[in-house]
């Protein structure tokens, strides 16, 4: 074992890169999938249904690689906080999307780089702020305000305020979880991360679900919104969260999270060729300088090697 490869933020490399682009890509359209899935279930109801499917996803993962999930004591505490964490979060987001365009949530939703490279600064070595950085969020900051200030509503977004408002909420905390997930993850094993949360949010959204009155007309089910239910649970938060939590174990939070830039590209136009969407000039303005803070903010710092971290079991990304 090369030292360079027992560094606790291993550099990116060929096979890491292609996996965090096939991640992203993967899940750019989620944004539509939420869209798709609220014509029919209110946005708790369609919360509680993805997040189930995720979580028996993961746990059939587990199953098979013949994993312990039971947590200690010790870990207790913060999968909690993780939990509370994560269940504002997706309501935060599907409650905005009810509110607002797929479009824009594709590019609002997808400025949590500019959150988490500023927070992981804080707590990781090789994501410290450098000028460029300051400039890339300064930048990034600049877009989002551009568009969160265009009023544009319509059939999809009834109150793009309020939702667009819901929208940044639920990045900033997505950008809170994946700092302190990373952190957590140095000491256990990253799929009891992914699948506590998963289970332990369930009564939550339940329970919100049915506190909380639905006065928005729905459609019945149909095999589109399983389609999306199941691509929501399985492919974003199943297998995808799996992967793109074990990479920001292995790298750092700005460092993953650079190959997020294509997301909002790859959301925006989905979002706009499935609903039909037109896609006002302000909008592109606002991602083009996104997309230009993000990559000036996610480049990493150089720093000293440090010291090993401990590793999740072989079964489970370990090194045998």
């Amino acid at each position: 074992m090369s030292e360079r490869h027992d560094k606790i933020s291993q550099p990116i490399g060929i096979a890491s890169a292609l996996v965090c682009l096939g991640i992203v890509i993967a899940r750019s359209g989620n944004p539509v999938a939420i869209k798709v899935v609220l014509q029919a279930l209110s946005p708790l109801y369609g919360a509680f249904t993805r997040v189930a499917i995720g979580c028996a996803s993961v746990g059939l993962f587990s199953l098979v690689q013949g994993g312990d999930l039971r947590p200690t004591r010790d870990e207790l505490g913060p999968l909690g906080l993780l939990t509370v964490i994560y269940a504002l979060q997706i309501s935060a987001n599907q409650i905005g999307s009810d509110y607002t365009s797929p479009v824009f949530v594709a590019i609002l939703f997808n400025t949590y780089p500019i959150t988490a490279n500023f927070t992981s600064s804080f707590f990781v070595p090789e994501d410290r702020l450098t000028p460029g950085r300051v400039l890339g969020l300064a930048a990034a900051f600049a877009g989002v305000a551009w568009i969160f200030l265009a009023r544009t509503e319509s059939a999809l977004a009834p109150d793009p305020v309020l939702g667009n408002s819901l929208i940044l909420v639920a990045a900033t905390l997505l950008a809170f979880r994946m700092v302190y997930l990373r952190q957590l993850i140095l000491r256990i094993d990253y799929v009891k991360a992914v699948f506590w949360p998963l289970l332990l949010s369930l009564p939550l959204f339940l329970l919100g679900a049915l506190s909380l009155p639905d006065a928005v007309p729905r459609v019945e089910l149909d095999w589109r919104i399983w389609v999306a239910l199941l691509y929501q649970g399985i492919v974003v938060g199943g297998v995808g969260q799996l992967a793109w939590t074990y990479l920001v174990r292995k790298h750092t939070p700005g460092t993953v999270i650079v190959f997020s830039f294509l997301m909002p590209v790859c959301g925006l136009a989905l979002s706009a060729l499935y609903f039909s969407e037109p896609v006002p000039t302000r909008l592109l303005e606002g991602l083009c300088a996104i997309l230009a803070g993000i990559a000036l903010a996610a480049r990493r710092a150089p720093t000293a090697a440090t010291t090993e971290p401990p590793r999740p079991a072989p079964r489970f990304g370990g090194n045998r």
